[in-house]
């Protein structure tokens, strides 16, 4: 009997394979994965180890990866394309590249700590404390994956690992948000009002004085009492209270078109807070209330409730361990002077709300926008630690919202009239000024240093003014839970010199 022979199968031509989707569940998936990896990173960093903790972990993130995979609860619906995919990372990856990741640009000053860290955790063994008996304490997620990295790789190793991390986190969350949009032409659209979000510092800077003295690389958010910051900005100085209030914002945004159910929703804050507390917290009033409306609707089902049961657990460690020694962080008033107050609202936030309003009946508007525009004007009068950060990073979530509805609204979404769609032309050219300079001083400047000294002394080098609290727990006021029994001591060997080359600053204005 005559055999026949089988063709092999011919592979997709490459135009028919970028247009294939990719299911938005698998993007979420590696998102909260990823975040689910740090919190069992923790344990291993503070030595909660062993084979009790790694059987836990195994079960409930076995369980929590069921509930949000399980049959019914799989969103098969249209997702991002594969170049869309692939566009979100490169455009992320970018982003960050010219925010100082990877080393090939300049890094604001702020990385000077943020390097330090990464350097400590790379070479002291985890886990560790420093000789004046403080242990490591602070939002470290966006740290462990390339601390790792970094005991294998040697620093180098470690910058670019971490470009990579937050590269790929920072492209998904771009690439599963596109779906959010009808068309290529919306996206697009919604993706500059999202870069280009920003308030109108440099009339901020006009009205402060400083119009003789403004350069093209000049941070330009300081002008005021407190700061609510661009896109930019954030990608750039704070990528990881960034990328925490920018899942929260997502995940809303997801729940509010029927993309994503409750649990999933609720499990969010807890995953994040290890990145970010404080951009965890700003999505907070969004997530109390879309709970209150799937109650009130009789939506939520036993999944609902048992994601965000299985996710705190997971996240246990990690909150016990943020809030070792937080006695010197409190929330209280933050005293500003009620003319400086409303002439920061009227630069930074008042207009673009006048037009948002305009379409308050749309699908991102209505509560969500009344949550947002209540967030922000509260925000510049909470003070939570010792400076403006509760204003600066609670404000994530919201502000991101916000450039989501506008975005939506000059996109065709909603209805905008011709003078309302030419003011928010003018407000983004105006705004995006600010996320200008950063990227002229990102080009202008030589890029950053590799760190050579610890947290301590590189935080002294610049922040000498300030306490470390935010940073270090003395070991015995950390609960025996999650405090090392037996810590390493910190490498005592740095130079004196941190940053014997320099470390340009950016002018203020």
């Amino acid at each position: 009997m005559a055999t026949i022979a089988l063709a092999p199968p011919r592979p997709l031509p490459r135009a028919a394979w970028l247009a294939r989707r990719v299911p938005v569940s698998a993007l979420f998936g590696i998102v909260t994965g990823w975040l689910v990896l740090d919190l069992l990173l923790l344990c291993r960093f503070i030595g909660l180890a062993g084979p009790g903790i790694a059987f836990a972990w195994a079960i409930l993130s076995g369980g929590l990866a069921w509930l949000l995979l399980m049959p019914g609860r799989r969103d098969r619906d249209a997702g991002p394309t594969v170049a869309t995919l692939l566009g979100s990372l490169a455009i992320a990856t970018l982003l960050l590249m010219l925010g100082g990741e990877g080393r090939f640009f300049y890094a604001n000053i702020d990385w000077q700590v943020r390097d330090a860290v990464l350097r400590d955790m790379t070479i002291n063994p985890w886990p560790f404390a420093y000789g004046s008996g403080d242990l490591l304490r602070a939002p470290i997620g966006m740290y462990l994956v390339p601390a790792l990295a970094g005991k294998l790789w040697g620093q180098a190793g470690a910058d670019l690992v971490l470009l990579a991390q937050n590269g790929l986190l920072l492209g998904l969350l771009l690439a599963i948000g596109s779906t959010l949009f009808a068309n290529g032409r919306r996206r697009w659209v919604a993706l500059a009002v999202f870069l280009l979000f920003s308030g109108l510092d440099v009339i901020g800077q006009i009205k402060a004085g400083h119009a003789a003295g403004l350069t093209p690389t000049a941070h330009l958010e300081g002008w005021g009492p407190t700061q609510f910051s661009s896109t930019i900005t954030l990608a750039f100085w704070v990528p990881q209270h960034a990328m925490a209030g920018w899942i929260g914002a997502l995940g809303v945004l997801l729940w509010r078109t029927g993309r994503l159910r409750l649990g999933p929703l609720l499990m969010l804050s807890p995953l994040t807070a290890l990145w970010s507390p404080l951009g965890a917290m700003g999505a907070l009033p969004f997530i109390l209330y879309a709970t209150c409306s799937d109650l009130r609707h009789r939506r939520v089902v036993p999944a609902d409730i048992a994601l965000p049961a299985c996710t705190t657990l997971i996240a246990a460690p990690a909150l016990i361990y943020l809030a070792a020694a937080g006695d010197s962080v409190g929330m209280r008033f933050f005293p500003v002077r009620p003319d400086r107050y409303l002439t920061f609202l009227t630069i930074e936030l008042v207009p673009w709300l006048l037009i948002a309003f305009a379409g308050r009946h749309a699908r991102f508007g209505g509560p969500l926008l009344a949550i947002a525009a209540g967030s922000l004007l509260a925000m510049p009068l909470i003070q939570v630690g010792w400076w403006i950060d509760f204003a600066m990073r609670a404000s994530i979530p919201a502000l991101a919202i916000l450039a989501g509805h506008l975005g939506d609204g000059l996109g065709g979404g909603w209805q905008l009239s011709a003078r309302r769609r030419a003011a928010l032309l003018a407000l983004m050219a105006i705004g995006g000024v600010t996320g200008m300079t950063e990227i002229a001083r990102a080009l202008s400047f030589p890029s950053s240093p590799p760190p050579r000294c610890s947290f301590s002394r590189a935080w002294d080098q610049n922040f000498a003014a300030w306490p470390k609290d935010s940073y270090l727990a003395p070991l015995e006021q950390v609960p025996a839970f999650v405090r090392p029994s037996a810590p390493a001591r910190a490498l005592p060997a740095e130079p004196t010199d941190c940053f014997p080359g320099g470390w340009p600053k950016p002018s203020l204005f």
